[in-house]
C-alpha cells in the first residue's frame, strides 16, 4: 500500500522545467552552466581594484625668506599716508554714518595698504613667489613673470609689457632688506628663474610670434598666403 501510493505520488508529480536563460537576469546563465563565480575568499583582495600610484605628490622646496617692514623706512610720508586714511575713514562715517559700511571700508583700505603698512615675509621657493602679511598676501608661480627689472632698493618680477595684456598687468616688486644685505641672494634665485629683459625680449626662430588675438590672426593669414 505504501508502494501504491509511493508510486501515485511519483505519478503525480510535473516534471522540472528550467527558465530560459533570458527570462533570469544576468546572472542565471552562469548558474545554469556551473560557471557561477566563486565568492572571493576571507582576507583576499576581492576584486582587481587599480593600485594607488605610490608616487607622492612633488614638495615644494623653500629657497629664502626674509622680512621688511616699509613703514619705518620713511617716516614723514608713512605719517602723512595714516593721516591720509584715518581722514578718509571719518569722511565716509560723515557721509554715511554705518558702523558696518565704515568697517568695510577700514579693510580694504588696510588691504591695498597692507604691504606698506605692516611687516611683510617674502618667501621665494622652487616654484612660487611672493610675500604674506596681515589680511594680504601675493602668491604667484614663476612661470606667470615674463622677466625682471633691478632698482637700487629691490627687483620687479613684470609680464610681457610688449603687449596690452602684459601692460595691465601687476607685476610683483621684491623689497630688498634697508641695508641692501640680501641683495645677492634675491638677485641670484630671480636671475635662475627669470631672464633679463634683453635676452626675454628676442624673437625666437624666424622672429615671427603668434600671441593670439585679431592681429596675430592676420598675420597667420598672410604669412600662408605668401607661401602659396
Amino acid at each position: 500500500m505504501a508502494e501504491g501510493s509511493g508510486q501515485g505520488a511519483r505519478g503525480n508529480a510535473r516534471p522540472k522545467v528550467s527558465r530560459p536563460s533570458y527570462l533570469g537576469g544576468p546572472g542565471s546563465a552562469s548558474r545554469l552552466s556551473g560557471n557561477e563565480p566563486l565568492p572571493p575568499e576571507k582576507g583576499g583582495t576581492g576584486s582587481t581594484a587599480p593600485e594607488e600610484s605610490s608616487e607622492a605628490p612633488k614638495e615644494d622646496v623653500e629657497l629664502y625668506s626674509w622680512r621688511i617692514w616699509l613703514l619705518p623706512r620713511r617716516p614723514w610720508v608713512s605719517a602723512l599716508v595714516v593721516g591720509v586714511m584715518i581722514l578718509s575713514l571719518g569722511f565716509a562715517y560723515w557721509a554715511f554714518p554705518q558702523v558696518i559700511f565704515v568697517v568695510v571700508v577700514t579693510l580694504i583700505l588696510l588691504n591695498r595698504l597692507a604691504a606698506y603698512l605692516f611687516p611683510v615675509r617674502y618667501t621665494l621657493t622652487e616654484e612660487t613667489v611672493g610675500y604674506r602679511t596681515i589680511l594680504a598676501k601675493d602668491v604667484r608661480g614663476w612661470n606667470r613673470f615674463f622677466t625682471y627689472h633691478q632698482f637700487p632698493d629691490g627687483v620687479l618680477l613684470s609680464h610681457d609689457v610688449r603687449s596690452i595684456r602684459g601692460r595691465l598687468r601687476e607685476g610683483l616688486f621684491l623689497y630688498y632688506n634697508q641695508d641692501g644685505s640680501n641683495k645677492d641672494e634675491v638677485l641670484k634665485i630671480v636671475q635662475a628663474k627669470l631672464k633679463p629683459p634683453a635676452e626675454a625680449g628676442k624673437k625666437e626662430g624666424d622672429g615671427t610670434q603668434y600671441k593670439g588675438g585679431l592681429g596675430s590672426a592676420l598675420r597667420r593669414i598672410r604669412d600662408f598666403r605668401k607661401k602659396d
